[in-house]
């Protein structure tokens, strides 16, 4: 245990007191009863991956519009319900956990974490990421760690521009076919009905939760957070139960750096992150809940979200729907994540 780990520790815990924890006393059985069966209860489905998955199936959404693009009215009204009716706060959420997902992979950060740990308790290192959610990042490893969440930011933030940019594409395109020249309809009915998904938010894909909740998945979330690496959400779709990394593209980009100002946003990825290598239990729920809460992001993707239904709202025909989808579902989402990394 090295003197920085010491003093690190002793700061975020001096001076607080163990919360009162409240005990649940069973019923006495009556000796004459037969003792019932013991069930063992399904495991804690992990929060984090959880949370990442609605991440993921927006991102298999974009897939799905870059795969298949718009043949029909239909197809455009699907993507605009699919990709503008996220909740943001929920995809923010979700951002933040797949980041955390990435994070924890770091070696250096995660002996950091289990070593404290092991020294003084789960107990006492869980105070210490309560009390101060600036703590985790000052770990060996913690900055590395971060880096290596918003490298694979930055490879979906580009990804969505680029997903953006081909869908802006094709609303040019499509003016000169027949039936993208009809009527949109009421589209303010279309804007009301954005708008009141998005209170409620798009559900996790249950693959996706399964698949980001496996040990299999650690092999993907290190290589997503290596220079170069691609978004690992390319290979995914809406109905993928499996993520795999894209074959690399060759690039030279070094490891992102924390944008100034955006501190705050990696001390949460880096406390979500070391809660993610304690694993989740019913002691760690409300701490990881609040490291979750990030407002900046989640204002920026709530600002796309009511420019989405201005601009569906203002739609006469169906070819002019696909723009606002690229420049306010896609992009806007991007440039939201984006802004965290330089």
């Amino acid at each position: 245990m090295k003197l920085k780990h010491l003093t690190t520790v002793f700061a975020a815990i001096a001076g607080l007191s163990l919360p009162a924890m409240a005990q649940v006393i069973a019923p006495e059985t009556p000796a004459a009863e037969p003792v019932a069966a013991v069930t063992t209860p399904a495991p804690m489905v992990d929060p984090l991956a959880r949370a990442a998955a609605v991440y993921g199936t927006y991102h298999g959404d974009v897939t799905d519009v870059k795969s298949q693009g718009f043949r029909s009215a239909s197809d455009i009204d699907e993507a605009l319900s699919n990709l503008g009716g996220h909740n943001s706060n929920q995809l923010t959420q979700g951002w933040l956990s797949y980041s955390a997902l990435v994070a924890a992979q770091d070696s250096e950060f995660r002996a950091a974490v289990l070593d404290i740990e092991g020294y003084y308790g789960r107990e006492t290192l869980m105070r210490g990421l309560n009390n101060d959610v600036r703590y985790a990042r000052s770990l060996n490893g913690g900055g590395s760690a971060v880096g290596s969440s918003l490298t694979a930011t930055s490879a979906d933030s580009r990804r969505l521009i680029g997903a953006a940019a081909y869908v802006k594409e094709q609303a040019y395109s499509l003016q000169g076919a027949g039936w993208a020249k009809g009527r949109v309809g009421d589209s303010g009915a279309i804007a009301d009905s954005l708008m009141s998904s998005s209170k409620i938010g798009i559900p996790a894909q249950g693959g996706l939760v399964t698949a980001l909740s496996s040990p299999e998945i650690n092999s993907v979330l290190a290589q997503a957070g290596q220079s170069g690496s691609p978004s690992v959400w390319e290979s995914v779709t809406s109905a993928a139960s499996t993520i795999r990394l894209p074959a690399s593209v060759s690039r030279l980009n070094n490891q992102q750096r924390i944008a100034y100002g955006k501190e705050p946003i990696a001390d949460r990825i880096a406390t979500l992150a070391a809660y993610r290598i304690l694993g989740a239990d019913s002691g760690s729920i409300d701490g990881m809940r609040l490291a979750m809460q990030e407002r900046e992001t989640a204002g920026c993707l709530n600002m796309a979200q009511l420019n989405l239904q201005q601009c569906v709202a203002a739609a006469h025909k169906h070819y002019e729907v696909p723009f606002c989808i690229g420049e306010h579902a896609l992009s806007d989402v991007g440039k939201c994540i984006g802004k965290v990394s330089q």
